[in-house]
């Protein structure tokens, strides 16, 4: 590895060290939010730096797509059979609705196109892990992709506390409770702290919810791949339509075969789970790191109106689609 990475890198582990430790104190917020933040304030500060830029941005782009290929090794794919078609049903639904309606109300507010369809793809399947999986399927600037990764965080951990609170108010059976929060949370361990706050009971039947979501990564960026293909200008020499699908999602197809197949050890499940977790956090903390803070604040009013109105959408959808599926 060239040297000009190592700085870069070396403050993207600093700011995940700072932010494992700020976690121990508050660990209902988690590591990968407090990375990003942290990143944020000191790469607009104290780490403004040039000679950091190509490290960061290396963590940024590869070490998220090297934890979606991990991310394949966290799904217990042996407990899909217990969905039932009407999980199924809910999972799908929402996935759907959640997708459609966080990419009209980003446009309605002004987003581009690709950075409307980095926020639905985070906000609908799997938070930071699909941004990063569905940027190189647009002309998103990194700018936007930083802050559609910091919106979808927010979002994320906002709904992480007042999710479990209105189950309590609603008085929501175990089932229901794992569907609202497996079916409409961004990222796993979101839905994981917000089952934990529940009851770790219902943490296994919300992670099926949330890992079934997580397999729509797979249609999506096929069909970002061909639509862009189908959007090119110029004409095209005739070429295999899979050539060009990005490596990751080869990489999570193939993980994901492996996983269900084989009986991983379970020191060996847990160390890849764990990789994939240090790569995402130090990606999230380079993102930080990355982002103008004065471009990303003068938007704040816009930023907090899609948290606010998807939020409430994933809420409303989430219970009629409980009853709906009769959950």
């Amino acid at each position: 590895m060239s040297h000009k990475y190592l700085p870069g890198l070396a403050a993207a582990l600093f700011v995940t060290l700072l932010a494992l430790g700020l976690a121990q104190f508050l660990p209902l917020i988690g590591v990968a939010p407090l990375a990003l933040l942290l990143g944020m304030v000191l790469g607009n500060s104290l780490l403004r730096a040039p000679q950091l830029s190509p490290g960061t941005k290396l963590a940024e782009s590869r070490f998220l797509e090297y934890a979606i290929i991990l991310l394949a090794f966290t799904m217990d794919t042996k407990n899909f059979g217990q969905m039932g078609l009407p999980s199924l049903a809910f999972v799908s639904l929402m996935f759907l609705l959640s997708l459609l309606a966080s990419y009209r109300l980003a446009q309605k507010l002004g987003f581009s196109q690709d950075a409307a369809t980095l926020l639905a793809g985070g906000t609908a399947i799997c938070g930071s892990s699909a941004i990063g999986a569905l940027s190189p399927m647009t002309q998103a600037s990194e700018q936007e992709k930083g802050t559609a990764i910091v919106l979808v965080n927010l979002l994320g951990t906002l709904l992480m506390f007042l999710f479990p609170l209105a189950a309590v108010l609603l008085d929501l059976q175990d089932l229901q409770q794992a569907a609202l929060i497996g079916g409409s949370l961004q990222s796993v361990g979101q839905v994981a702290a917000a089952a934990n706050l529940l009851s770790p009971a219902i943490l296994p039947l919300a992670m099926l919810f949330k890992l079934t979501r997580i397999l729509y990564l797979v249609p999506v960026l096929f069909f970002l791949e061909f639509r862009k293909k189908e959007q090119a200008t110029a004409p095209a020499k005739t070429t295999n339509p899979l050539q060009k699908v990005p490596y990751y999602l080869y990489g999570f197809i193939l993980a994901s075969l492996l996983n269900a197949w084989l009986d991983l050890p379970a020191p060996v499940s847990s160390s890849l789970q764990q990789l994939m977790t240090w790569l995402e956090w130090l990606a999230l903390a380079a993102i930080g790191l990355r982002l103008d803070l004065r471009t990303f604040m003068k938007n704040a009013p816009i930023y907090g109106s899609y948290i606010l109105v998807i939020g409430l959408v994933q809420f409303v959808l989430a219970l009629l689609g409980i009853w709906a599926f009769g959950l």
